[in-house]
């Protein structure tokens, strides 16, 4: 089942820029340590989003080892826990940015293949009522596959092979799943009734209308079984 929804005079969305999104382990280093793993999130021409244990600060610099480009350095201009946004000296090339993304595309596709991130389908089993299940909670809950991989640490073809049907989470991400989705674990299990199909609506409907600040009778749903 698919949810879609669209507005009766849509609201003109606002150009900007975008980074591109990575999942890239790589090696840093700076005045604290001299090898040091750092997870890439993002990146752009003339700064990146790392994440790393290490106890940095704002306008500290940092070292980080990207594929095509080497040894760049870079400024930390934000920090947030164990996220910090950091600011390159030097403009990054086209070259470099296409580089760290198809590292990246690698590397998630090889974790993908090797990493247990859920239980195989059982033979004369079936998972359609949980996959169609996790599509339109998370759809509902307005969050990417890639959010839910993030929330649970698992890679983003897992939630892509989830909502497929070609494998289930074990018990104990089912049950972070269902925290994420706040819903009750059976709930991602058994067969979608009526009434909760009109409830999702709903709550669809009011939640897009609240973010958007339209009213929600100009809000249409379409469901597609």
């Amino acid at each position: 089942m698919v949810i879609s929804a669209y507005f009766e005079s849509p609201p003109k969305a606002s150009a900007r820029a975008e980074r591109r999104k990575l999942m890239l382990e790589v090696r840093g280093a700076h005045a604290g340590a001299a090898d040091l793993p750092v997870t890439v999130h993002n990146i752009s021409a003339t700064g990146l989003l790392i994440e790393c244990d290490a106890p940095l600060a704002i306008n500290d610099r940092i070292d980080i080892d990207l594929p095509h480009a080497g040894l760049v350095s870079a400024t930390l201009v934000w920090v947030s826990g164990q996220m910090f946004g950091c600011q390159f000296d030097t403009t990054l090339s086209p070259a470099a940015l296409s580089a760290a993304q198809l590292r990246s595309a690698i590397e998630v596709e090889s974790r993908a293949s090797s990493e247990d991130d859920g239980a195989p389908v059982p033979a004369g089993g079936n998972t359609s009522n949980f996959a169609a299940n996790l599509k339109r909670l998370r759809m509902a809950k307005g969050l990417s596959q890639a959010d839910v991989a993030e929330q649970l640490g698992v890679s983003g073809p897992s939630i892509s092979g989830w909502e497929k049907g070609r494998a289930r989470p074990k018990e104990d991400r089912l049950s972070d799943l269902a925290r994420l989705l706040g819903v009750p674990v059976s709930q991602l299990l058994v067969d979608p009734q009526p009434d909760m199909i009109k409830d999702l609506i709903d709550t669809s409907r009011a939640q897009i209308a609240r973010v958007t600040g339209v009213a929600p009778d100009r809000v249409r749903i379409i469901v597609e079984f």
